[in-house]
């Protein structure tokens, strides 16, 4: 019965694979070499230690290494060698204009073994023993990979575990790019969708960090991009398959995934038609099926925090004393209401989506460029699920875009917004400092973002539309541009009036701190910006090549881009 209500769907679904162009062309190719460019760069460019918690996420790494994977709450004690190694990189997210600092000779770093093997006595516990197991264990298993890597300096080990990140991310601009296309049919939209998150901080920072957010982004992009497949009709066994593995490693790698099963059941029932009885006859056995897979894989650990701690998510600084608590993470305040705290939220999210540029709160951008850029990529996301409106469509009737399948699209968003949202405010009513408002946890859901947003530019731009590809690249590189220099003027400059010369110290600082020889990160950043300049090439060619074609030709094709 289950096999039989899956495979009819190529029956029943109005829409089918055929319409959908298959292969990628040199844009997209070039799309996810450009981003691995940049990731490396911000491996470069911030030193060791510079992301929130990397600290903990690499002691943690390393605890598994070891074959410590089941630690109680509290009961990790950082690795002294850790610490040791964290106390001689400056700390940008708490200093400005490092680049005075000195910085050790490469042969005077040691790896963090040579550094100390014993647990540290800092009151601070690693407080990742709340999160499950897969993205330790799997960065484990690629540091043995490495030859020699426990005996490596440990900004080389840093170094090579940031790697990882930026390799688990290198398929995301492919998995949008594709799922943009089968929601849309056009090229362009699925170039600029795949362009946005090249702007976003967070999303670079992520993917140039020790943290187990590069793997749920990838898990989570995944995911959509076959909830994509599910609210455009695909209602086969392999899809919800795929998805329920998908699900279950998301689910052993970071508690946000346990908000998405209403994303599952939403892109089901869009996915079907007729009267809602009929889309739960149709849709019943695909979502039991990959719900059943996912929890098999990855419910098992929230069932044992319940038995453990009472709770589906411990908080891993539980066995703090509140005296250590307010040193780590400031005084706590009285009488924290539900209006205060939404204030303060909405204003920290907003400020840290695009002005921490990555970090925590400094350097930052002025709210004269932040506000601007905020409301513009809100308004592109509700032009979005508003072109789903029939009388609105246009070139989008062919595709299916309608408003539930559009909102099926950014729900997981939604849903990890609002998990934020409530375990920060009950924290802030506690009477505890704010707490939890990190853009970065935001980046996973970022696939129905950025589609959304694309449409909704692409309904602005009108007959425009076949340069937004290129003006999406280009206002994403200035801004990658203008949030690299801004960072090495304000954080890893020696201060003083002379720009030029904090420009030069800021280079000098983060030459020294790179990880490997200045020619090598010279040759990285010409690379980059050789690559840079080849995709806008492309991409601008590719427009007058689409400005000589006929409309019909451009339809036929799905706005062609090689």
């Amino acid at each position: 019965m289950v096999s039989g209500a899956l495979d009819q769907s190529r029956v029943e679904s109005p829409e089918t694979e055929k319409s959908v162009p298959r292969r990628f062309g040199l844009a997209a190719w070039l799309l996810v070499a450009l981003q691995t460019m940049l990731m490396l760069g911000a491996t470069v460019l911030y030193p060791p230690f510079q992301e929130p918690d990397e600290v903990s996420h690499i002691d943690y790494v390393i605890a598994h290494r070891e074959g410590e994977w089941l630690d109680d709450i509290g009961q990790r004690h950082f690795q002294s060698g850790v610490l040791k190694a964290r106390s001689e990189v400056p700390n940008t997210a708490v200093q400005a204009h490092i680049g005075s600092k000195p910085v050790p000779a490469r042969s005077a770093r040691e790896s963090f073994d040579a550094l100390g093997t014993a647990p540290s006595k800092s009151p601070f516990p690693n407080q990742m023993v709340q999160h499950p197991p897969l993205y330790y264990g799997l960065a484990a298993g690629f540091s043995y990979l490495l030859p020699n890597f426990s005996h490596q300096r440990f900004d080389v080990q840093i170094f090579w575990l940031r790697l990882l990140s930026v390799l688990l991310l290198a398929p995301v601009p492919l998995l949008i790019y594709g799922a943009a296309l089968r929601a849309t049919k056009s090229r362009n939209i699925g170039l600029v969708a795949a362009v946005i998150p090249l702007a976003i901080p967070s999303y670079l920072r992520t993917g140039a960090s020790v943290t187990n957010d590069s793997l749920l982004t990838l898990l989570t992009v995944a995911m959509a991009a076959l909830l994509v497949r599910i609210a455009w009709g695909d209602r086969t066994r392999r899809t919800a398959v795929l998805l329920g593995l998908a699900w279950g490693a998301a689910l052993l790698t970071k508690g946000f995934a346990l908000a998405l099963p209403p994303a599952i059941v939403l892109a089901y029932l869009v996915g079907a038609h007729g009267t809602l009885r009929n889309r739960l006859r149709m849709s019943w056995s695909g979502m039991l099926l990959s719900g059943a897979i996912g929890f098999a894989i990855g419910g098992w650990w929230w069932i044992r925090n319940v038995v453990l701690y009472g709770t589906v998510q411990p908080d891993g600084f539980a066995t703090l004393s509140d005296s250590v608590r307010q040193l780590g993470f400031g005084r706590d305040h009285v009488g924290g209401t539900d209006l205060d705290f939404f204030v303060r939220f909405m204003k920290l999210l907003a400020r840290r989506i695009w002005g921490s540029l990555g970090l925590i709160d400094q350097p930052s951008l002025p709210a004269l460029v932040l506000f601007p850029m905020t409301v513009l990529l809100v308004a592109c996301i509700v032009a979005g699920v508003l072109a789903g409106v029939p009388r609105w469509r246009g070139t989008l009737a062919a595709s299916g875009w309608t408003v539930g399948r559009a909102v099926s699209l950014i729900l997981p968003a939604l849903l990890t917004l609002s998990v934020m949202y409530a375990g920060s405010r009950s924290t802030y009513l506690k009477g505890h400092a704010l707490g939890g408002v990190q853009a970065r946890y935001l980046v996973p859901a970022v696939l129905g973002i950025v589609i959304c947003a694309a449409v909704g530019l692409d309904r602005v731009a009108g007959r425009w539309r076949r340069w937004l590809p290129l003006a999406a690249l280009a206002a994403s590189l200035t801004f990658v541009a203008a949030s690299a220099y801004v960072v090495l003027d304000v954080e890893m400059s020696s201060g003083g009036p002379d720009r030029v010369r904090r420009l030069k110290d800021a280079l000098h600082f983060v030459a020294n701190w790179a990880p490997f020889p200045t020619a090598v990160t010279i040759a990285l950043l010409a690379l980059t910006i050789g690559l840079a300049g080849a995709t806008c090439v492309v991409f601008a060619r590719a427009a007058m090549r689409d400005t000589r074609e006929p409309t019909s030709a451009r339809t036929a094709a799905g706005d062609p881009v090689s």
